[in-house]
């Protein structure tokens, strides 16, 4: 859990984010099992409802809210991570799957 922190601080994302629960649980599951990437909503959105009580729709608005954070003031280390030049804001799904590499990435290389 330590990287994950560190890695959405290095982002610009903190504690005071209504969402930072949810994407920081949302990043351990997807850490956890990549292959719970293919199947973001059932996967990762309803097992972090439940964890956290509350509807799917809600963990899916506060992450998204987050992912536009992380693309107005830190663009360009979002593009360094995943290692490519980004056309767009990621969706949700996107992010996750961005976030989760360089996370497993840089567990490797340790």
């Amino acid at each position: 859990m330590t990287t994950i922190e560190d890695t959405l601080r290095a982002l610009g994302i903190t504690r005071n984010y209504r969402g930072y629960p949810h994407i920081a649980y949302a990043l351990e599951l997807a850490v956890e099992d990549e292959n719970r990437l293919r199947s973001v909503t059932k996967e990762i959105y309803f097992a972090t409802a439940q964890h956290f009580h509350c509807r799917w729709s809600s963990v899916e608005r506060n992450i998204r809210t987050i992912v536009h954070r992380v693309w107005r003031i830190n663009r360009p280390m979002l593009e360094e991570i995943a290692g490519f030049h980004l056309d767009g804001t990621p969706t949700v799904g996107e992010f996750l799957d961005i976030i989760a590499g360089y996370i497993l990435r840089s567990a490797l290389a340790k």
